[in-house]
């Protein structure tokens, strides 16, 4: 065993774990097993994000959340179940809940395949040991598509409507018209609103794709695939109407040329600026009211 910096990541790095060293070193909670089952889901979640998302802990007060929530993660951080980083702190802004994600011994416990989403930079100074911890570049697509999750779920709490569907990058393959198709929606939601249930596709962009272009390929050739999905009917299978599509986007300027892909496609679609994502919620809301 080496000896990490002390401060925040401070814990002994086992270098050999199996099955053996976790039942005798590790004991979860069943609201820590589904803690680390939600944690290995969406792959990366900030603390705050996990406080809504995870059932037994929403519920609690919110003073007595964060505290038990903070020790729960603190407690299999040093187990090895999960591994921990914070956002880079920016200029006279305090730091940010942490991030959490599976680690070697979580993996052996949910039996899955360990991949590590928070990258270690190890160097060794004067016989210890030092890690320096990163976020993946995909981070900011991750943190958004969570965002959302939590913004659904307080919507649903505040108005009495239901979350019934939260899928996150489930692929959908097809052959159309000489073409294999593969469409993997961020997400697949389903929503009862009052009587009526809601299915929607969701995309999030965090408008660094394509930011050269003032009609970025990537959100155009999105909309083709779901226009070809549409076309093949697999989806009446699932669905009695072709689900909503929503572009949720951190760049205003791409909701109008979203708007305008969709209609020329015959999709309907509807692009959301990211801050306004729940009055959105609302005003959906609002129509299947009526």
């Amino acid at each position: 065993m080496g000896r990490v910096k002390k401060g925040w990541y401070e814990r002994f790095e086992v270098k050999r774990i199996n099955k053996d060293w976790v039942d005798t070193n590790v004991r979860l909670t069943d609201r820590e097993i589904e803690l680390l089952e939600i944690i290995n889901y969406r792959k990366l979640v900030r603390r705050d994000m996990l406080e809504i998302i995870s059932p037994s802990y929403r519920y609690l007060s919110n003073k007595n959340r964060t505290r038990i929530i903070n020790r729960s993660i603190s407690k299999m951080f040093n187990s090895m179940v999960v591994d921990k980083v914070h956002e880079p702190q920016r200029f006279k802004c305090g730091n940010t809940p942490a991030v959490v994600a599976l680690d070697r011994a979580g993996s052996l416990i949910l039996g899955v395949p360990f991949k590590q989403r928070i990258r270690q930079n190890k160097h060794v100074l004067g016989g210890v040991e030092y890690i320096h911890r990163q976020l993946p570049a995909n981070f900011r697509h991750v943190n958004g598509v969570n965002q959302l999750e939590v913004d659904t779920i307080l919507f649903c709490e505040e108005t009495g409507n239901k979350l019934s569907k939260w899928v996150i990058e489930k692929p959908i393959e097809l052959f159309y018209s000489q073409d294999n198709v593969v469409l993997i929606p961020d997400v697949l939601l389903g929503l009862k609103l009052k009587n009526k249930e809601l299915f929607a596709f969701i995309e999030y962009d965090t408008s660094s794709e394509n930011i050269r272009y003032k009609e970025p390929p990537i959100i155009r050739d999105k909309i083709i695939k779901y226009k070809k999905y549409k076309l093949s009917k697999l989806w009446e299978k699932e669905f009695l109407n072709f689900p909503l599509l929503i572009f949720v986007t951190e760049d205003l300027n791409r909701v109008d040329f979203f708007n305008k892909k969709c209609k020329e496609n015959g999709v309907l679609g509807i692009g959301v600026y990211y801050e306004n994502y729940k009055e959105f919620l609302y005003n959906l809301s609002n129509i299947f009211s009526r």
